[in-house]
């Protein structure tokens, strides 16, 4: 099953997959920040698939909390940022509370002007949830002197024989990437457009259709 949500119709949520189903959310902002918290527990052999598109001008807070609850139970989870004005605040939760669960997360924003864009979150295996891995990763690259780009993961692991790990990065763009773009001939908004769209351009991936196509103007016109 697919769940699409756009805008104002992304809401508080408490979702269940059950044993041996399937979920996937897919969420884009374009004018609201959606300032909500997201539920979802997963059953033994189950899958979620979450994606969130953010282009919005909105300050606030959007909440993922994420609860492996099954034998086999996994959940991923990716978002795509753009920041340009007040402050953004992320906080994705996992929670392995079961044995050979998996699961992933992963951010990436671009922050400019004076944003602020911040990526919290924690991975956590629970005692008993044996054989189960995860993986959380946050980047932000920032543009300019005046914004504000942090990330936090975290690892809580009370259990042996399990696989974890996490990364966080956050730099400005890469000088030498944009004098070889530049010189190529290209402005340096060009060459900021350009990397913005090989940075973000995945998140379309898990789109189709006009959505997709929304994406990718937001994208090149967010810069």
């Amino acid at each position: 099953m697919e769940l699409t949500l756009v805008d104002t119709e992304i809401r508080d949520l408490d979702l269940e997959v059950k044993s041996g189903e399937a979920l996937s959310l897919r969420l884009a902002a374009f004018s609201v920040f959606p300032n909500v918290k997201i539920n979802v527990k997963v059953q033994e052999n189950a899958s979620f698939d979450g994606a969130f598109a953010d282009f919005s001008q909105d300050s606030g807070t959007f909440k993922l909390n994420i609860e492996l609850l099954g034998r086999h139970a996994k959940a991923t989870w990716n978002g795509a940022v753009i920041c340009a004005e007040g402050k953004k605040v992320f906080d994705t939760n996992l929670h392995h509370l079961s044995p050979v669960s998996e699961g992933v997360m992963e951010n990436y924003g671009i922050v400019r002007d004076e944003g602020k864009l911040h990526f919290l979150g924690t991975s956590a295996i629970a005692k008993g949830a044996k054989g189960s891995s995860t993986r959380q990763s946050a980047k932000i690259i920032i543009f300019d002197e005046r914004c504000d780009g942090r990330c936090a993961p975290i690892l809580k692991i009370d259990e042996n024989d399990v696989k974890a790990s996490h990364a966080a990065i956050v730099g400005k763009l890469n000088d030498e990437h944009i004098f070889y773009l530049c010189s190529r001939g290209l402005s340096l908004e060009q060459a900021k457009r350009l990397i913005t769209l090989g940075y973000l351009k995945p998140i379309e991936g898990y789109f189709e259709g006009e959505m997709k196509t929304r994406i990718d103007q937001a994208i090149e016109g967010g810069i």
